[in-house]
């Protein structure tokens, strides 16, 4: 049966809860803008009623919190983490892309198809006067001029993949940092759960690592809990496990030792499990911005040519097609005027098949001859000088070469732009992607924040309802304590 104090008991305990959802409401009002940090509510449930012989049968004993638990959907999780890895892919691709695309960037005022215009502009003006050394020159330094800017793309290709190669190896230094991470949170967590508490903050902070994670690689999660509150906690990585609960398995960096396509920036590197097993980085079932950067870095149009390490052709336009592309272009370009050049005479009678226009080293850099460069008189246009220094069959072929079909079926300046037209087609697709995976994002962190997100002004509305649940609950053993002193003093009991 109850006991004389029983209400001081049950005021009691309406004075703890209270107490306690009003440490819970300042908790959320103190990390409501913590990041990743989710609301949490006290629960709290009436405490086993007490028998007693009465008509009434039993009474209630007044309230108790049996837990501080965090209000979160895990189904938005799953959702943010599986778009993010979409949104980290297409906005590493749009990033590149742009370099790229500026690195091509043509226009009226400069650019390769002014550099280009002008050797034939050069060359339209010696034909007014052929045997002009000073004409001649202008034809060989605007020739010069042109494949310095080619080449200069080349070259910030050549470093775009050596920093995108570089970022490779940070995205696989941050995967293992976060993987540790989370193993060591899982231990954590189990330590504080075993002994019956909720371990929030802890979870929260799990959260936001995958968060991050999800990002770089696509991640699947998953959660077993046991009934004495022990639970274990895996994140695979396409089916091959990252974290296992406490363990993590770190990624390495491999630098190739051969390299299938010999225009590649030296020490590139490949993916691998710590264990030796090739991590399958382009696989479907991966993305994120560790599979775009392989993508753009490797990307070769399905061309087998220019695969990879593992000869693997990966179907995207990344820089080594883009790289090929403008080596086929100066190739044919070169080629053109040195095999007219090479069926010439120079003004002296110098032999044009001694001095070719232009020369291709083994790593594919173009340059003028230098001897052309040093006597313009080696340029040649025609093929027999005896003819008079006015003769010029061979200068009317090269001005020809510039609406030649030789460019896969192109001018010369058509391969050009179809080059930049594709960049620009490839840059703007990742671009609306990027978009598109950043308004769904908005949208499933809203649907997220709507859930586990701080409200000012409901907390506010806590801050009153739970004070005056305190204040009635004081009122309450102020009025018992009333009673008994009344009781105990006036009556002798």
């Amino acid at each position: 049966m109850a006991n004389s104090f029983f209400g001081l008991t049950i005021g009691t305990s309406g004075l703890y809860a209270a107490n306690a959802n009003l440490n819970v409401t300042a908790n959320n009002i103190a990390n409501q803008n913590t990041k990743g940090y989710s609301r949490q509510q006290a629960v709290q449930q009436a405490t086993t009623a007490l028998r007693v012989y009465q008509r009434y049968g039993a009474v209630g004993t007044g309230v108790e919190v049996t837990e501080i638990n965090r209000t979160r959907d895990e189904y938005y999780d799953v959702k943010y983490w599986k778009n993010n890895s979409k949104l980290g892919e297409h906005t590493t691709k749009n990033y590149y892309m742009r370099q790229l695309e500026d690195y091509f960037n043509d226009s009226d005022e400069s650019g390769f198809s002014v550099e280009f215009q002008n050797i034939y502009d050069a060359l339209e003006t010696l034909s007014n006067d052929a045997g002009s050394l000073t004409a001649r020159a202008s034809v060989i330094n605007y020739a010069k001029s042109f494949l310095e800017y080619m080449n200069e793309i080349k070259t910030n290709i050549t470093l775009m993949q050596e920093d995108i190669n570089a970022e490779i190896n940070n995205n696989v230094d941050k995967i293992n940092a976060l993987s540790t991470e989370i193993a060591t949170i899982n231990k954590q967590i189990n330590v504080i759960e075993l002994t019956g508490a909720n371990a929030n903050e802890l979870r929260d902070k799990r959260a936001v690592l995958l968060d991050e994670l999800s990002g770089i690689v696509e991640i699947e999660t998953n959660e077993i809990t046991y009934e004495n509150g022990k639970s274990e906690f895996y994140v695979t990585v396409g089916n091959i496990s990252l974290v296992n609960n406490y363990d993590a398995f770190s990624l390495k960096v491999v630098t190739r030792e051969n390299l299938s396509d010999t225009d590649d920036a030296v020490g590139l590197y490949d993916v691998k499990w710590s264990y030796g097993d090739d991590f399958n980085v382009v696989s479907e079932d991966i993305r994120g911005s560790l599979y775009s950067l392989i993508m753009v870095r490797d990307g070769n149009n399905n061309e087998a040519e220019t695969g990879n390490a593992n000869s693997k052709p990966i179907d995207y336009k990344g820089v080594p097609y883009y790289y090929d592309e403008v080596n086929k272009f100066l190739d044919t370009f070169t080629s053109q005027f040195n095999e007219i050049q090479s069926r010439g005479m120079g003004l002296n009678g110098e032999s044009g098949a001694d001095n070719p226009i232009f020369l291709v080293s083994d790593n594919k850099v173009y340059t003028v001859n230098d001897a052309l460069l040093k006597d313009p008189s080696l340029l040649c246009t025609t093929t027999n000088v005896h003819q008079g220094v006015a003769s010029k069959d061979l200068l009317e072929e090269l001005i020809k070469t510039k609406n030649s079909k030789d460019y896969e079926g192109g001018s010369a300046i058509e391969y050009l732009n179809t080059l930049v037209t594709e960049i620009a087609i490839d840059t703007k697709k990742a671009e609306n992607m990027q978009t598109n995976y950043t308004n769904i994002q908005k949208t499933i962190s809203n649907q997220r924040l709507s859930i586990m997100g701080v409200d000012p002004d409901e907390e506010a509305m806590n801050i009153v309802k739970f004070k005056e649940a305190y204040d009635l609950s004081a009122k309450i053993i102020s009025v018992m304590n009333e009673i008994y002193q009344k009781l105990i003093n006036e009556t002798g009991v």
